[in-house]
């Protein structure tokens, strides 16, 4: 862009960081839970909430991700849009996000 690479821009950089942490917050939950399941003390709010919270970040840095491509993000032989794709469908099935709410709210 502007005769410089993406990664030269601040903003660019700040985004693709902002990115990395929350994959990196995803990870640690992810092994809590992973922990807790082989323990037998994973509890289903805390299933759902790691079903509900890192489908969401996904779609978050997958539609962070495309803007970077720009409209080339929405064409399907590019990879970006397969994640995009992909991240709306995490949300759905598995049980909708609507109803990882409900049982975590259950639980409350």
């Amino acid at each position: 862009m502007f005769g410089n690479p993406l990664m030269d821009f601040q903003n660019t950089q700040f985004k693709l960081a902002e990115c990395q942490a929350e994959i990196m917050i995803g990870e640690a939950y992810v092994d809590r839970c992973n922990s807790e399941l082989l323990d037998g003390q994973l509890m289903d709010a805390r299933a759902a909430a790691a079903k509900m919270w890192l489908s969401e970040m996904q779609a978050r840095v997958v539609d962070t991700c495309l803007h970077f491509f720009d409209g080339y993000g929405y064409m399907s032989e590019y990879p970006v849009a397969r994640a995009f794709t992909d991240a709306r469908a995490q949300r759905i099935y598995g049980g909708a996000n609507e109803i990882m709410r409900v049982i975590i709210a259950r639980s409350l």
